[in-house]
């Protein structure tokens, strides 16, 4: 399109995302597929620091000079050193605009934070409090919270100037306790109610300007003395509008028009405003007309060469201004008080259609622009929603759809969020009058977004569904899958599930209390094991901290957290069998090449046909072992098998050999070497698996004696030696019959019970 044609539509340039921190949430500005949000992550909080004291005010000294304001300048000084709020009242046009700022410079040093000047035009309370805390805090890209804004209000001690503040009552008393350390001096129109707690704001008038005031402000303003025809003309003209000094800058700018000494009549009070626009060059007047458009509303004088067609537009503009036909307005200017009526008598009004459409197509391709200063849109704001309300009024509403959809994230990047939600507003009807489902699905999309950041979750919900429902049916994909996050970012918070970690699983963030709380209830749930684990065997389980993702769904974290904890448990199985067979081994362990025995090892009493293990003897045993016995059987073989846990118990029965050829048989009290049946083991949670190694086939030859062994009963048969030898009565517990075993005299001491007793060897046998 042609970007030099004032009244252009918008392009399809370059744009650029904006990240913003608002409250708890982190908002991105995306003029393309609408904002997207979600839970602001904790390093990207901003620190704000604190700006130091604001001192006189930002607004420019007024050009035309205070007569007669000295003593109402320091009587209102002296009403807010003592910490009292004014209300400066008075009729439009009697100069409280400069006498405002005047007292603003004159209390600079009364409190620590300064002066904070601000405009009350079009601001909300919310707008006015954010505003505050701007203006004390270096605040770019942050809008705080309710709880960190009511907290940084309550801290600020300043003198705040309200100019043409827009609400009063309730809201204004609101205002006050939110700001405890505050005084305020306000002006207000008067079809805006003041009513506040008695006591509260104190309201001062100031007087008019007396006659000899009013003949001075002229000669000053036009900067020669008045003829004698000027001054009766400024007399009347005092007496008519009591010394409102409004009326004496329109006088000055009409008689700069004037030749001293012409025959013209020179207008009444009446007739003052016609008869000076009458005198303004046409580029001054085509300004009038716009303003008049707009509703007293001006746009800048950047603006006014492409609206007006005048490339000297700009100084026609600040023509107007020392005219008295426009005043300022927070960052603008708007026509004077009382102007509107009679622009509008005098036919300024004609065409006025026309102009707010050429209006909404200049914003829209002016709003268009890669480079655009978010400054200088936020400086447009008035005149800007205007012309959107406007012209909506006048049927544009195809125009009206684009000029919203321009303005919306640029005043979202410029944290005016009362103006934002106005666009949307206006922009989504709008769009559905026009028909343009396209535009009513982006507008739906923002107006979620910002009912998300202001706690309304219903309505985010309502906005959001409709959005992504108008989308998917006109493929607009990735539109969708922005409203579908907003959608699930509701539903999180809905729930107050969005920050909530997985069983068992600590996350980043969570104070150090929750994580230890965390990780000893996954211990607890495992069986208990030793405190540090052996050598060589499997680490202990470590709860390892990790990121948890804010978009994943929850469901998903629950199992992944199962499967981990059954994983721990199995884990700790393994590890308590690993270590029971490692203690079991201990407790067993000995030299691993064979060794001969004798056949006689002890065994509990009460116990028969047990096999003969390989086991350590005591020094009672070896000297046992050096006295010859009268008898000897063929040796047992020189192993048994390994024992495991499980067949050191007391009542289970070894595998046998099949050819020993003698039959064990213990005393009760018989003391145990380490690692035999009566010796005790801790028991494992589990039993471990362990593998029986195989029978002796190989039969060791027997030991050497010195005399031969005395004859033995046969395989099968009882032994008839001496009552109670260790051969007699050697059927054991499963009915079989102990072979082998050499008889021993009555005077034994293992038939005794002697502790000391064990099984004897010839001499010159190997000890075990």
């Amino acid at each position: 399109m042609d970007l030099t044609h004032p009244a252009g539509g918008a392009d399809d340039g370059p744009v650029r995302a904006v990240e913003l921190v608002t409250g708890d949430f982190l908002l991105t500005i995306n003029p393309v597929d609408g904002s997207g949000i979600e839970s602001c992550p904790p390093g990207r909080r901003p620190i704000v620091p604190r700006r130091g004291p604001a001192g006189a005010s930002p607004q420019p000294p007024s050009p035309t000079a205070l007569l007669e304001r000295d003593e109402d300048r320091q009587r209102l000084r002296r009403m807010l050193a003592r910490g009292g709020s004014v209300h400066l009242a008075g009729a439009p046009g009697s100069g409280r605009t400069a006498l405002l700022d005047a007292v603003a410079r004159d209390c600079a040093d009364l409190a620590p934070d300064g002066v904070i000047h601000l405009s009350g035009r079009g601001r909300t309370p919310t707008d006015l409090r954010h505003a505050m805390y701007a203006a004390v805090h270096h605040t770019p890209a942050h809008r705080p919270g309710p709880t960190e804004l009511a907290a940084a209000l309550r801290q600020i001690g300043a003198i705040v100037v309200i100019d043409d503040i827009a609400f009063g009552g309730a809201a204004l008393d609101d205002l006050f306790d939110a700001t405890p350390e505050c005084a305020f001096l306000i002006t207000a129109d008067a079809d805006v109610p003041l009513s506040v707690a008695e006591g509260r704001l104190e309201a001062f008038e100031p007087d008019g300007l007396s006659r000899t005031a009013s003949l001075e402000l002229l000669e000053l303003a036009i900067g020669r003395p008045l003829d004698e025809t000027e001054t009766d003309w400024a007399a009347d003209l005092w007496f008519e509008t009591e010394g409102l000094p409004l009326r004496f800058t329109q006088a000055a700018g009409l008689l700069r028009h004037r030749e001293p000494g012409a025959a013209a009549p020179l207008p009444d009070a009446a007739t003052l405003t016609a008869t000076l626009v009458r005198a303004l060059p046409e580029g001054a007047r085509e300004i009038l007309r716009y303003a008049v458009a707009l509703g007293g509303d001006v746009p800048g004088p950047e603006r006014l060469p492409a609206l007006t067609g005048y490339p000297a537009a700009a100084d026609d503009h600040a023509a107007l201004v020392a005219a008295g036909l426009l005043t300022e307005a927070g960052a603008g200017h708007r026509l004077a008080p009382g102007t509107l009526p009679e622009l509008l008598a005098a036919g300024f009004g004609e065409g006025s259609a026309d102009r707010l459409l050429a209006l909404a197509q200049h914003y829209t391709w002016w709003l268009g622009g890669a480079e655009l200063a978010t400054a200088a849109v936020t400086a447009e704001t008035e005149p800007l929603l205007t012309a959107i309300d406007l012209a909506r009024r006048a049927g544009h509403d195809a125009a009206v759809a684009a000029l919203a959809r321009a303005a919306a994230p640029r005043l979202a990047a410029g944290l005016r969020w009362s103006a934002w939600e106005r666009a949307l507003d206006a922009g989504l009807e709008a769009a559905g009058t026009a028909g343009e489902e396209a535009q009513q699905a982006y507008f739906r999309h923002e107006r979620g977004v910002l009912a998300i950041t202001q706690g309304q979750l219903d309505r985010a919900r309502t906005e959001l569904t409709a959005s992504t429902a108008l989308r998917d049916s006109l493929g607009d994909v990735s539109g969708a899958v922005a409203g579908r996050r907003a959608l699930a970012l509701v539903e999180d918070i809905g729930s107050g599930r969005a920050a909530t970690p997985a069983d068992g699983v600590p996350t980043v963030g969570l104070p150090a209390g929750l994580l230890t709380a965390a990780a000893a209830a996954t211990t607890a749930r495992l069986p208990a094991a030793s405190a540090t684990p052996p050598a060589g065997t499997e680490a202990a389980t470590q709860a390892i901290p990790r990121h948890a993702s804010a978009a994943g769904p929850a469901p998903r974290a629950t199992a992944a957290a199962r499967r981990r904890n059954a994983v721990v448990a199995a884990a700790g199985t393994v590890l308590l069998a690993v270590l029971g067979t490692v203690v079991a081994f201990g407790l067993t362990g000995g030299s691993d090449d064979p060794e001969p025995d004798d056949g006689r090892n002890t065994a509990p009493a009460g116990v028969e046909d047990e096999a003969t293990t390989e086991d350590e003897t005591t020094p009672a045993e070896e000297r046992e072992r050096t006295e010859p016995e009268a008898d000897e059987s063929p040796a047992a073989p020189p192993s048994a098998p390994e024992t495991t846990p499980e067949d050191e118990a007391t009542t289970e029965e070894p595998e046998r050999e099949p050819d020993s050829g003698a039959t064990e048989e213990t005393t009760p009290d018989a003391p145990e070497t380490p690692g035999g049946p009566g010796t005790p083991t801790e028991e494992p949670t589990t039993p471990p698996v362990t593998q029986e190694p195989p029978p002796d086939t190989e039969e060791p030859p027997p030991p050497t004696t010195e005399e031969p062994p005395p004859p033995t009963t046969p395989p099968g048969e009882d032994d008839g030696g001496g009552g109670g030898a260790p051969g007699g009565g050697g059927e054991d517990d499963e009915g079989g019959t102990n072979v082998g075993a050499p008889p021993t005299s009555t005077g034994d001491p293992t038939a005794t019970g002697d502790p000391t007793a064990t099984a004897s060897e010839s001499p010159g046998g190997p000890v075990v």
